[in-house]
């Protein structure tokens, strides 16, 4: 994404970091009576902490029950105290990095990792913060027009299937996403910020990387 216009220019000592993708060697595939089933693939992951609200995820899962396509669903540490739907499947925990690539939409937290890494694999989300840095993720997407934003504890069921529906249907959306995720990948900032590192070792004189 292109960055905000700034009231002043930023000094040589500032290197903007557009990704740091962790790696992952863990083997994922979905289990084959979920995965021949009819319908997009839509990830649903709310994070370490919206996981583990049992109220919240009961509600979500709810909603998406009346969802037509099917759904992976990270069920965190209380996943016994709700049931699934049965075009959902899921676990406690599963491999986020093994599971973007094969999906059509991902409806997040919009927590750091997972919005980047979104972006990465150049996916569309629904974004449905609760708190810090997730609410400024949501509202820079919706700003710059990749994805759309709700309440999770008070979106209404019709709203968010019709979401559902917009975003996958919306090429010009995916588009803008596909772009942002070849700038992405062809970004080479990381390299800079390594060779920034390795002369600040050499002179420590260098004024430091912000």
């Amino acid at each position: 994404m292109e960055d905000y216009l700034r009231l002043c220019r930023l000094g040589e000592e500032w290197i903007g970091l557009d990704h740091s993708i962790r790696e992952s060697k863990e083997k994922f595939a979905l289990p084959p009576n979920f995965e021949h089933r009819n319908g997009k693939l839509i990830y649903l992951s709310m994070g370490s902490l919206g996981s583990n609200i049992v109220e919240l995820m009961s509600r979500l899962v709810k909603i998406l029950s009346k969802c037509e396509h099917k759904i992976i669903v990270v069920r965190g540490k209380f996943q016994d105290q709700y049931e699934l739907a049965d075009n959902m499947w899921g676990d406690a925990f599963l491999p986020q990095l093994e599971i973007l690539p094969l999906v059509d939409l991902v409806i997040t937290h919009g927590g750091n990792n997972t919005f980047i890494e979104t972006l990465y694999f150049a996916k569309p989300m629904i974004i449905l913060p609760l708190f810090g840095d997730q609410h400024d993720n949501a509202q820079r997407a919706v700003e710059t027009k990749i994805a759309f934003k709700f309440n999770p504890f008070n979106v209404e069921e019709n709203e968010l299937l019709s979401a559902i529906e917009k975003t996958l249907n919306d090429c010009e959306m995916i588009e803008r996403i596909q772009n942002i995720s070849k700038q992405m990948r062809e970004s080479k900032t990381m390299d800079s910020i390594v060779q920034r590192i390795e002369k600040i070792a050499e002179n420590p004189k260098i004024p430091p990387i912000m």
